[in-house]
């Protein structure tokens, strides 16, 4: 059994928790608002992000974009991936979700993979039932997906994937997330 990618992992990981860590001591001026149903809680450069975005018009609407739930799964390398579903309207745009997810995107740092599943209708909105990373394949999730957004918190990439009217009948728009 190799241990070197294990080692790399595990002090990649302490760390990352470190530096974390002392950034939440430098940091004494915590932002309890909610922001569309999320309640941020600042972790270092955070602040500066939140503090530009709510100076930002942005193109939606808190009414548009709803929290429901959220799911987190264990990895065994002891990291976890979570799952967090949405409502939104079925008439948000493409631009509207991204600036959505642009703005939220630092309240997600933790973990390894980060899913934001967008439902057009909170009663069809419900986790798979195979692990969170494998994502739907089932028609009637498929149906009532408006959009899907991952984030990799290891390397760095998020990426939205939009569908004009589901992610059974359309075709993923997808765009990267800064």
């Amino acid at each position: 059994m190799n241990l070197k990618p294990l080692v790399f992992l595990t002090v990649f990981t302490l760390i990352s928790l470190s530096c974390n860590n002392s950034k939440k001591e430098l940091n004494s001026n915590p932002i309890s608002e909610p922001i569309d149903s999320i309640a941020i809680k600042p972790v270092g450069k955070e602040d500066k992000i939140t503090e530009s975005s709510k100076s930002t018009k942005t193109n939606y609407e808190n009414k548009k974009v709803k929290k429901i739930d959220s799911k987190k799964e264990e990895r065994t390398d002891g990291n976890f991936n979570q799952m967090t579903l949405f409502e939104v309207n079925k008439d948000i745009s493409l631009d509207q979700l991204k600036d959505y997810c642009s703005s939220v995107k630092p309240n997600y740092t933790n973990g390894y993979f980060q899913i934001l599943v967008f439902f057009k209708n909170a009663d069809a909105a419900r986790f798979p039932a195979n692990p969170v990373t494998g994502s739907y394949t089932e028609e009637r999730d498929l149906k009532n997906i408006k959009a899907i957004y991952t984030i990799n918190n290891i390397n760095g990439y998020s990426k939205l994937d939009y569908y004009e009217k589901n992610n059974w009948e359309s075709i993923a728009q997808t765009t990267d997330i800064d």
